[in-house]
């Protein structure tokens, strides 16, 4: 019998985060447009991620590496580093934050 794993809380805020920026870029379309138009637009190559990769990491069931987010951001045509101001509270472990 498959157990069902828990979903870490901070994942999903990240992916809730990137989510909202492909929403705010092309409201109303599939993760499947968003990639194709990204690939279309020559923004990136054919191959820079999957539907599937894309769905888990916007539903927090993965944490995107360095790499993925700094492709993510050209994908998404926001900056980097705002990018990782926004999620930096979710990335670090309690015991790192400053009080």
């Amino acid at each position: 019998m498959t157990v069902k794993q828990e979903l870490n809380p901070k994942f999903i805020e990240i992916g809730k985060i990137i989510k909202k920026y492909r929403n705010e870029l092309l409201p109303q379309k599939s993760r499947e447009y968003f990639i194709e138009d990204r690939i279309l637009a020559n923004i990136l190559p054919d191959n820079w991620i999957s539907e599937k990769s894309l769905m888990n990491i916007e539903n927090g069931r993965n944490l995107p590496s360095l790499t993925t987010l700094m492709t993510l951001s050209i994908a998404l045509e926001c900056d980097f580093i705002e990018l990782i101001k926004e999620i930096k509270e979710y990335l670090y472990p309690d015991y790192l934050k400053k009080s």
